[in-house]
């Protein structure tokens, strides 16, 4: 037997939404603030997290990118990862992968955003479900003129923005 009934008359759908009580929401706030040798405190506009399949990234910048004054605080870490204190040190084997400082730099006459990678460092690492709280973290790096940075500071990001009862 062959239907020949037209298709867009063989499928007839309505959507009701759901009734629903009255719900409360809590803003999760995302933050970060920092202190950096010989620069002015970082106070994060925006903070991105993102994931690969095995691990996390915490992306914090501050100002608008292409400005001089643009700077990022960059943190990719092992997932899954537990509330913990974790160190770092740079080429060796852990759960914390990279650390690193993004400022503009003057290099041989080009205006660059340089990247300074950390050396070794100290993450104070709290986890509850999507929000992972760096309650303290510090390293140390080196700028695009080879002077020792130390940066230090605090995060708060989560996957979640808002959570409804």
């Amino acid at each position: 037997m062959v239907d020949n009934t037209p298709k867009s008359a063989a499928v007839n759908s309505t959507h009701k939404p759901q009734k629903q009580g009255p719900q409360t929401s809590r803003l999760r706030v995302s933050e970060a603030t920092a202190t950096v040798t010989g620069r002015p405190d970082f106070n994060a506009d925006d903070i991105l997290l993102g994931s690969g399949l095995n691990t996390v990234s915490i992306a914090a910048s501050a100002a608008t990118f292409g400005s001089y004054e643009y700077r990022v605080i960059n943190f990719t870490l092992t997932l899954g990862l537990e509330s913990g204190q974790y160190t770092f040190t740079s080429g060796q084997a852990g759960d914390i992968h990279a650390l690193s400082y993004v400022e503009f730099a003057t290099i041989g006459g080009n205006e660059v955003y340089y990247n300074c990678e950390g050396l070794s460092g100290t993450l104070d690492l709290q986890v509850e479900g999507s929000t992972y709280t760096l309650t303290a973290f510090s390293f140390s790096a080196k700028d695009s003129e080879g002077i020792d940075l130390t940066v230090t500071g605090n995060l708060a990001v989560s996957s979640t923005l808002c959570e409804c009862d």
